[in-house]
C-alpha cells in the first residue's frame, strides 16, 4: 500500500473515531441516572465543555513548535481556548483556585497581546493557513452555534410559546448547554485538523 493511500486510510479512521466519540460525549449526560433537575450548566454538560476546551488548548500549545514562524499564533489560539475553558467551567474551577476565574483573564490577555506584538509580521501567513484549511468551517459553525443558535434556542420565551403549560424552567438552559457542548466539540475537531496538518509539515523534522 502506497504511503499517500495509507495516510488517507488512517485519516478516515481518525475522522470516523472522532465522530463516534463526539456522539458519545454529547449524549453522555442524557444517559446519567435520573436527578431532580435536568443536566444543565451546573452538571455533566459543563464538565464536558471544560474537558473539550482544555483538550483543544493542549493541541494548540503542542503544535506550536512544529508550526515554525506561525507557532506563536497557535499559542494565542491555545490561550483563547483556555479563556473559553475558564468561562465554561467557572463553577468547577473556582472551588479549587479560591479566586474568581475572571482574574485569570488578565494574565491570559497580557500574554496574547505581548505574543501578537512580538510576532505580528507573521499574522498574515497564519491567517491565510487558517482560513484556507477545511477545519476553519468547524470554527465558523461553532461560533455561529454559540453566539446565534444557542442564544436563540436558549431563550425562555421561545419555549414558553412552544410548550405552554408543559414548560419547565430548566429547558432553555439545557438546550443552550447542549448546543454549546456541540460547539466545543466542533472546536476540538477543527483544532485537531489544523494541528495534525502542521505536524505533517513539521519543519523540525528531516527526511
Amino acid at each position: 500500500m502506497s504511503e499517500p493511500r495509507a495516510r488517507s486510510w488512517k485519516h478516515r479512521l481518525v475522522t470516523a473515531s472522532l465522530i463516534v466519540l463526539g456522539s458519545v460525549a454529547i449524549l453522555f449526560p442524557a444517559w446519567l441516572p435520573d436527578h431532580p433537575v435536568l443536566p444543565t450548566e451546573e452538571g455533566a454538560v459543563e464538565g464536558l465543555q471544560l474537558a473539550l476546551l482544555l483538550a483543544s488548548a493542549a493541541f494548540w500549545f503542542g503544535a506550536a513548535r512544529p508550526a515554525g514562524d506561525i507557532g506563536p499564533f497557535y499559542k494565542i489560539m491555545g490561550a483563547f481556548s483556555l479563556a473559553g475553558a475558564l468561562g465554561e467551567g467557572d463553577s468547577i474551577i473556582e472551588p479549587f483556585i479560591k479566586i474568581p476565574v475572571e482574574i485569570l483573564y488578565i494574565p491570559l490577555g497580557l500574554y496574547v497581546l505581548w505574543t501578537f506584538r512580538q510576532h505580528r509580521k507573521h499574522f498574515p501567513q497564519f491567517f491565510n493557513d487558517f482560513s484556507s484549511h477545511p477545519a476553519a468551517g468547524f470554527f465558523a459553525s461553532a461560533f455561529m452555534m454559540i453566539y446565534i443558535l444557542a442564544r436563540f434556542l436558549g431563550a425562555s420565551f421561545l419555549w414558553k410559546a412552544t410548550l405552554g403549560e408543559n414548560y419547565h424552567n430548566d429547558i432553555p438552559e439545557t438546550v443552550q448547554s447542549y448546543l454549546e457542548l456541540l460547539a466545543c466539540y466542533l472546536l476540538l475537531v477543527g483544532t485537531i485538523g489544523l494541528c495534525l496538518q502542521t505536524r505533517d509539515h513539521d519543519p523540525t523534522e528531516t527526511d
